[in-house]
């Protein structure tokens, strides 16, 4: 069987059209997955105490997804996202959420975004996230900073806009998860209490 120039460019188009995710003007924020396995605090005789505080959208870019050299902005509050994403995945580990007389967390998102890379067969893609952590003693002093990353990647030959915001909460995710599962994090927390 023979097959024109015109029958096998339109095929390569269409699969390039076909590996390449549609996304709108705009993304909504993801809200974040399940925490994994995290470290038990809850075996501790003076269980951790700690108020979760907001986390600010310091990203340098209010893009959240580029695909093919496109910027998506994001929709959605960004810092309300983290927020109930640290304060489940710290209830999950045993840390008992407080609102008074506790050390508090809050923070800065640096980094929240998926880069796209249509190809054939499958397109690529990477999410990335970052975050800057205070922890603050009943008196709000600084006690304590650090920087917690996360990434998730896929790749798939039809990645549309649900699947690319999947990988953007893993990654934010995972930069959660590495901050509850530091030992020095948790200590900061102790060392934060009212006395």
């Amino acid at each position: 069987m023979k097959y024109s120039l015109f029958s096998i460019l339109l095929v390569g188009v269409m699969c390039v059209v076909g590996c390449s995710p549609e996304l709108g003007l705009q993304m909504t924020v993801p809200n974040l997955p399940e925490p994994q396995a995290a470290v038990d605090a809850s075996a501790a005789t003076d269980p951790v105490k700690v108020k979760v505080g907001k986390f600010v959208d310091a990203r340098a870019s209010q893009t959240i997804a580029t695909i093919d050299g496109r910027s998506v902005p994001s929709e959605g509050a960004l810092g309300d996202v983290v927020q109930e994403g640290f304060t489940r995945y710290l209830r999950q580990a045993g840390v008992h959420i407080a609102i008074l007389n506790s050390p508090m967390i809050d923070g800065e998102i640096v980094d929240w975004q998926a880069r796209v890379k249509p190809s054939f067969p499958t397109s690529d893609a990477k999410a990335t996230a970052k975050l800057r952590v205070i922890v603050r003693d009943s008196k709000s002093h600084p006690l304590y900073r650090a920087t917690f990353s996360g990434e998730a990647t896929a790749s798939h030959p039809m990645l549309d806009e649900e699947s690319i915001q999947k990988l953007l909460a893993q990654a934010m995710g995972s930069a959660i998860e590495t901050a509850v599962k530091s030992d020095e994090f948790l200590a900061q927390l102790s060392k934060g209490r009212v006395e």
